[in-house]
């Protein structure tokens, strides 16, 4: 039984609510729920009841958001949003 616990503890999970969400993008809950009002600019899944975000998903979603840094040519910005796009 404790080893069961231990491997969830280890395991990365598929999916998290709005709190764990909000605290990795290190925006408020409030932010997220009016996002999925508006904007919809992070990805989720509703599931019955429930709100739920993939990490990997949302890291996908503010990667293709991403404003200022060096200035890119048309080929590395394309090649950027076709991996991103994945």
């Amino acid at each position: 039984m404790e080893t069961r616990h231990l491997n969830a503890l280890l395991t990365p999970k598929l999916a998290v609510d709005e709190f764990e969400c909000a605290s990795a993008i290190g925006m408020s809950v409030a932010w997220l729920r009016k996002d999925r009002r508006g904007k919809r600019l992070i990805p989720y899944y509703r599931i019955g009841g429930r709100i739920l975000y993939s990490l990997e998903r949302v890291q996908t979603a503010l990667a293709t958001l991403e404003e200022g840094g060096a200035m890119r040519g048309r080929k590395e910005l394309a090649a950027a949003r076709r991996r991103n796009a994945l």
